[in-house]
C-alpha cells in the first residue's frame, strides 16, 4: 500500500488475473503440494471465470491457459501441469485429433474434457482419443471438481457402460503375423506400469532405466499395438486382462 500525495487516502495497487494466478500457483513454506491445472476454455471470459473459482480451491491451482492447440502445447512444455481441462466444442470438429496430438506433446499430462454432450458415444469418442474422462457441461461446478480430483488419482471419470465400449474397441486381438507386433518382456513391464497409473519418472525409477528410453519403449508399444496415447495403452491393457479372465 502507498500513500496518495494529492488526497490523502491509502491506495491500493491491485494485481492483473495474471499476476494473481502467478501468486497463487507460488507454493508457501511448509504447505502441502497442490494439483496443478492448465485450462484450455472458450470463450476467454468463461476460461478466466473457471480459473478464478479452481483457485479457490486449496488443493488446486491453475498455472497455465490456452486459447488454441500452439498455445497449449507450449505451455505444457514450461508447465507441464499435471491434469489439463479441455473445452471439447471450443476445438471444432477437430477436437478428437487435436487432444491425442496434446497427448503426444504432454504425455505426464492427464486430459479432462468438458462437453455439451455426454452420450455413451460422446465419453468413448474422447476415451479413444487419450483423455481421461468426460464431464458435462449443464452439470455443477462441484461436479467438475470432483472429476478434476478423481482424474489427478488416477482414475477415469466415465460411466461404466461408456467404458466398457471404449475397452471392446481397444481390446480387438493385434492380426497375426503383424511384424514386431510382440511386445518385448520390458515392454510388457513399461505397459504395465502404464496402466498401474505411473508416470514415465516413476516407470523409469522402478526398472532402473533411464527417462528416455520408457518414452523410446512407449511410442514402440503404440505403434505395434496401434493406440494412440498412454491411456489408450491403458485401457487396451485392461480389456485383455478383461478378456482372459
Amino acid at each position: 500500500m502507498r500513500m496518495n500525495p494529492r488526497r490523502g487516502r491509502r491506495s491500493v495497487a491491485v494485481p492483473t488475473p495474471s499476476q494473481r494466478r502467478r501468486t497463487a500457483a507460488s507454493p508457501r513454506p511448509g504447505a502441502f503440494r497442490r494439483v496443478r491445472l492448465g485450462i484450455a476454455i472458450q470463450p476467454p471470459l468463461l476460461r478466466d471465470v473457471i480459473g478464478r473459482l479452481i483457485d479457490r480451491e486449496s488443493d488446486l491451482e491453475v498455472v497455465g491457459e490456452g486459447r488454441d492447440e500452439h498455445q497449449i502445447g507450449k505451455m505444457l512444455g514450461a508447465e507441464n501441469p499435471e491434469l489439463l481441462l479441455l473445452d471439447y466444442e471450443g476445438f471444432g470438429p477437430d477436437a478428437d485429433s487435436i487432444i491425442s496430438r496434446l497427448r503426444q506433446r504432454g504425455p505426464e499430462t492427464r486430459i479432462l474434457v468438458m462437453s455439451t454432450g455426454s452420450s455413451n458415444e460422446d465419453v468413448e469418442r474422447v476415451l479413444r482419443a487419450g483423455a481421461w474422462g468426460l464431464v458435462a457441461k449443464r452439470l455443477e461446478f462441484e461436479t467438475l471438481l470432483r472429476a478434476i480430483r478423481a482424474v489427478a488419482r488416477g482414475e477415469i471419470w466415465a460411466n461404466r457402460s461408456a467404458t466398457a465400449l471404449a475397452l471392446d474397441h481397444l481390446a480387438d486381438p493385434v492380426p497375426a503375423g503383424r511384424p514386431g507386433s510382440r511386445m518385448t518382456k520390458r515392454e510388457m513391464q513399461v505397459a504395465d506400469g502404464v496402466t498401474r497409473g505411473l508416470r514415465n519418472k516413476e516407470i523409469a525409477c522402478e526398472l532402473n532405466i533411464r527417462e528416455r528410453t520408457v518414452e523410446s519403449h512407449l511410442n514402440s508399444i503404440f505403434q505395434k499395438l496401434g493406440v494412440e496415447g498412454r491411456f489408450a495403452l491403458a485401457l487396451f491393457e485392461q480389456g485383455r486382462s478383461r478378456l482372459k479372465s
